[in-house]
């Protein structure tokens, strides 16, 4: 099972998009693949299932983080009505804000990873839509991860919080307190490709970053909100730019997954 963390420094850059657009990719390619909403705000649930959830959620299994609660918190999705793979996930909570302290102990942190390792559902991948905070919850997620994807946008403050984001995540493998985790790299996300600010800054972050900007950079284009609107997956999306979308997430997807290879 690979685990990857969406994760940024602040709102506002498209987390749950990015999170959503792969959900998309990795059911339109039968990857087996379970979402864990770890957003107090709970947008991935309200794209997945179309309406919060009325049943055990995430805060339920960091308080609990047994056998018995992190399967029956375990939702399908309507997203994999009649699909060929499984597309499941853990919705999210407001109550889980309370555990999102800014300096958590060594033990709630690993909260999340007691609880998957817990679980008798099996899935080939598992992303974790986080926060946009590096405090408590995004450091559960990180702890249980293999990667740690961070998801930006082409704006002024974007290095800065590009680059506390990947410091975290290797100052926590460092420690041990993530011993599997590795930075998968940077997500660039609502491009505007005619902007020269957004032009400039694209530059800047891959000047500074390298390779590990990934590609494709996503573009900032309507359908991606009209069918997270509409709780529909990217790739059932009908929209004028909707194939674009789609094979963006397509080789997004092969570039997480790939990354598995790279241990």
């Amino acid at each position: 099972m690979f685990i990857v963390s969406v994760c940024s420094l602040k709102g506002g850059v498209g987390k749950t998009s990015v999170t959503l657009g792969l959900a998309s990719a990795a059911l339109h390619q039968e990857v087996n693949t379970l979402v864990i909403d770890l957003d107090p705000q709970g947008d991935s649930t309200l794209g997945l299932l179309g309406e919060p959830a009325s049943t055990v959620d995430i805060a339920e299994v960091l308080s609990s983080p047994r056998t018995e609660t992190i399967d029956r918190s375990i939702l399908p999705t309507p997203w994999s009505a009649g699909a060929a793979s499984h597309l499941d996930m853990i919705p999210g909570s407001s109550r889980s804000s309370v555990m999102d302290s800014p300096a958590p102990n060594a033990k709630d942190v690993r909260r999340l990873h007691e609880a998957l390792d817990k679980r008798t559902h099996q899935y080939d991948l598992v992303l974790i839509d986080c926060p946009p905070s590096l405090n408590g919850l995004t450091q559960m997620a990180l702890a249980a991860s293999d990667r740690a994807l961070v998801v930006a946008e082409p704006g002024f403050f974007a290095v800065t919080a590009a680059d506390r984001a990947l410091k975290l995540a290797t100052e926590m493998h460092d420690a041990g307190t993530a011993p599997r985790l590795q930075p998968l790299g940077l997500v660039v996300n609502r491009y505007r490709p005619r902007s020269v600010e957004h032009q400039y800054r694209l530059a800047e972050l891959r000047d500074l970053f390298g390779d590990t900007v990934l590609e494709p950079v996503i573009e900032e284009r309507v359908g991606l909100q009209q069918a997270q609107g509409g709780a529909v997956p990217l790739h059932r999306y009908e929209g004028a730019s909707g194939k674009r979308l789609t094979q963006d997430f397509d080789a997004l997807l092969q570039t997480v997954l790939e990354s598995r290879q790279h241990s």
